[in-house]
């Protein structure tokens, strides 16, 4: 999101080549490099040159095609997509999981995962012991036409008179 922002900003993007950055902006819009501090300078040298000599899109040709790629819509539909995706998902008994680590990875490291899995399970055991869920907040739904949110503010969305901290009701 930081790098469709800034482009939409129209600022000149250097990034690196990992985690799907190469698809989020064209060629034109974003100097790509590898992650290590020589290429990151090198591309921002690159993007001084071209801003010096005038080769770089106005500010106002990159916001104008940017927003037509995003909307905050798009971006939450897709990204409600995913939840709803994972949310589904069926979740593997502990068994299951280990038996998986080892087939997939192999015997070794397999087994290796397998036992790094269960040290952490047994860790967590201990701080659910130490801390229990019992004790822990719960987070209030404060979303949708019954939540906090709309309880506190009204459904037009106008906040009620709060006392000022110097008026006498407060020192009272």
């Amino acid at each position: 999101m930081a790098i469709v922002e800034a482009a939409s900003c129209g600022l000149q993007v250097v990034s690196t080549r990992v985690g799907g950055i190469p698809e989020v902006l064209p060629e034109d819009f974003i100097i790509l490099r590898e992650p290590s501090v020589k290429s990151l300078c090198d591309g921002l040298e690159k993007a001084i040159d071209q801003l010096r000599t005038g080769k770089l899109p106005s500010p106002e040709a990159i916001h104008n095609t940017v927003k037509t790629f995003y909307t905050w819509r798009d971006v939450a539909e897709r990204t409600e997509r995913v939840y709803d995706r994972v949310a589904n998902e069926t979740v593997l008994p502990m068994n299951e999981r280990l038996e998986r680590l080892v087939s997939h990875c192999g015997v070794v490291t397999g087994s290796i995962f397998a036992l790094f899995v269960v040290a952490c399970f047994l860790i967590l055991m201990f701080l659910r012991w130490h801390s229990p869920d019992s004790l822990i907040d719960i987070a209030v739904d404060a979303t949708g036409p019954d939540g906090a949110w709309s309880h506190q503010y009204g459904c037009n969305r106008s906040r009620k008179k709060m006392p000022n901290a110097n008026s006498e009701n407060s020192l009272k």
